[in-house]
């Protein structure tokens, strides 16, 4: 799983450049919903909307969702490469753009696996929900980079524990069934810091993030 993870988050990374919005139709201000990958490779189209709302609950929400998330994905797209890669926004930042894949990925999913008629549960909005908690330390995030002055960018202290230096406020990996700290050590070694470099605190649990 670590492998097929580590892959998977190197070729999202990797996709830094050239940056664009993924949304070619938002389902919102037209009925058809259009996403494709930075590639142009189509993720997920659907040609009526308003009628796939009415079958599935939670849909509309979703939907809000990703027309946000495409609108972060390429602010982070473009402020990352500015970024050093000790720099402690730049995995923050990073983190925030495999989210947004990951919780893509599970509508993507739900949508093609499951017929609509039998989505009628809950399904959509314990997703959303999560939706919306990354959308909101998102945007915090961003407030918090665009108040620091450049010289006072925080860098990785390898003095410290490094996990907890990047780790986000709330582990919105947990329902895609991955834990922050495989990220983490994905993320380390992408960037080229040694296992030996990283000083590894006791496992985190549920009292390490915020409510």
């Amino acid at each position: 799983m670590h492998s097929e993870l580590s892959i998977l988050i190197s070729q999202i990374l990797s996709t830094s450049k050239p940056c664009k919005k993924q949304l070619e139709f938002d389902g919102i201000s037209s009925n058809r919903f259009i996403l494709r990958n930075q590639v142009g490779k189509l993720i997920l189209g659907i040609k009526n909307v308003p009628i796939l709302k009415d079958k599935i609950i939670g849909l509309g929400n979703s939907i809000t969702i990703v027309k946000n998330f495409d609108e972060y994905q390429y602010l982070l797209c473009s402020h990352i490469p500015t970024l050093s890669d000790e720099s402690i926004w730049k995995f923050k930042f990073q983190k925030i753009r495999i989210l947004i894949y990951l919780y893509i990925d599970k509508m993507t999913r739900l949508l093609v696996d499951r017929q609509p008629k039998t989505i009628r549960d809950k399904t959509f909005d314990t997703l959303n929900t999560t939706g919306n908690n990354i959308l909101l330390e998102t945007s915090e995030l961003i407030q918090q980079f665009r108040e620091t002055k450049p010289a006072e960018i925080p860098k990785l202290d390898a003095k410290k524990d490094m996990n907890l230096q990047i780790n986000l406020k709330k582990d919105h990996f947990a329902i895609f069934q991955i834990k922050e700290k495989e990220i983490n050590d994905i993320l380390f070694s992408y960037y080229g810091f040694g296992v030996e470099a990283i000083k590894r605190g006791p496992e985190l649990d549920d009292d390490n993030y915020d409510e």
